[in-house]
């Protein structure tokens, strides 16, 4: 019988199984191997529970990372969002999208990992968890995996193990110890899709506000950054979609110790080309009124008292010709609020990492070329997508990819 191994359990390592189990034309047994106490548990928190498991609006280009881009068209061309939309509505998970988003028709995230665990018992996939691996040996006949659970030979390997991003360190895999001694070309594992920390005191007394906004980015020696959406503010710094669409980036040139400077604009929906209007208006609505009402009647209070802080104002001073410019400039300083980022968030409280091990390792199958038989998938390798399901859809694509490859006849 023919043996194929499978490291990791999470979402791309069950979709590889599944692929492998439908790929199988003659006797195959597969086995996940698990660090953790049961498999998929990354996905019951994506999505805030509900799990966005892919996009509808998709661009490889537009919504995905890696220092080999080009590759990217030909592993999505292989496995889109529509076969991942039949994949599960095949065997009876309807999903339902909002906005491009895509999620299960029951809006919990259990749902999704319920579906793997079936599909994969139905599969009769052999599944090891609270299993660690210790060595991997490359052998004529196939691998030799030595874990604290005894040993285990397999004809073909794939290794889906992830990164240490949303797990505790105590329970994080180590995925670098686990492939360093195959020397691939690899990219340091950073923190994405995070919250970034920033140097400034004034955020503790703002913690707690979420309001729209745009947040622009300057890296030293590239073009301006900028995404708008929700931003959370922290006691630490700056949070929500549009952060987290940025912290990637960020992440880089910290490692370079770039100093980092962001700017935030808390009207992105009014246009340049309408702010001076905006503000004439806002200040002749308010003549004869406390500065206070006048900040409070357009941000969150603490927002608009961190904005009279920071001006020559008094919040009990009264909006007059005599203070009209202050009132200007305490307004623009709404559309510029200047920040330096210092961190991100450690990989334990981000969704996914940046970095990983190089495209230009694997071939069109996500086969090692140096060493036939061994497959790569997930979030192992250096590809990371964008919040709104992109990563659980690379996921999904690499997994079929070296799932199939895997089980293929040679």
């Amino acid at each position: 019988m023919r043996q194929i191994g499978i490291i990791g359990g999470g979402a791309s390592g069950m979709m590889a199984a599944i692929a492998a189990a439908n790929t199988s034309i003659k006797d195959t047994e597969i086995t996940i191997l698990e660090r953790r106490d049961r498999i998929g548990r990354k996905i019951l928190a994506t999505g805030n529970g509900k799990c966005n498991l892919g996009n509808t609006d998709f661009s490889p280009k537009r919504d995905y990372r890696s220092h080999d881009p080009y590759r990217l068209p030909e592993f999505f061309a292989r496995f889109q969002t529509s076969d991942t939309i039949r994949f599960f509505e095949e065997r009876g998970l309807y999903l339902t999208e909002k906005n491009g988003y895509l999620y299960p028709y029951s809006g919990q995230a259990s749902a999704v990992l319920d579906f793997f665990r079936e599909e994969l018992e139905r599969k009769n996939v052999r599944i090891v968890c609270d299993c660690r691996i210790q060595k991997l040996c490359m052998q004529k006949s196939g691998w030799q995996v030595f874990t604290d659970q005894g040993q285990y030979h397999f004809d073909r390997l794939i290794i889906s193990c992830g990164t240490a991003a949303g797990i505790p360190p105590k329970e994080a895999l180590g995925t670098g110890s686990l492939t360093a001694a195959f020397a691939f070309k690899q990219y340091p594992y950073l923190p994405a899709l995070t919250a970034l920390r920033c140097e400034e005191k004034f955020y503790k007394s703002i913690a707690g506000v979420r309001c729209p906004a745009a947040i622009t980015v300057e890296i030293p020696g590239r073009k301006k950054l900028c995404e708008s959406g929700e931003l959370q503010l922290t006691d630490y710094g700056i949070s929500g979609i549009p952060v987290f669409q940025l912290s990637a980036a960020v992440s880089e040139a910290l490692q370079t110790n770039k100093k980092i400077s962001a700017s935030i604009d808390f009207f992105p929906a009014v246009p340049l080309s309408k702010w001076n209007e905006f503000c004439c208006r806002q200040y002749q609505a308010c003549c004869g009124k406390h500065v206070r009402f006048l900040a409070q009647g357009i941000l969150p209070s603490k927002l608009a008292q961190l904005f009279i802080e920071r001006s020559p104002l008094k919040a009990q001073d009264i909006v007059t010709a005599a203070n009209k410019n202050a009132v200007f400039s305490m307004l623009q300083n709404m559309r510029a609020l200047k920040t330096v980022v210092i961190g991100t968030n450690p990989a334990q409280n981000a969704q996914v990492c940046t970095g990983g091990i190089s495209l230009q390792e694997v071939t069109d199958d996500l086969e090692a070329k140096r060493f036939p038989g061994l497959y790569l998938c997930g979030e192992l390798l250096d590809v990371d997508g964008r919040c709104g399901g992109y990563n659980l859809q690379w996921a999904w694509t690499s997994g079929q990819i070296a799932g199939t490859a895997a089980a293929r006849e040679e």
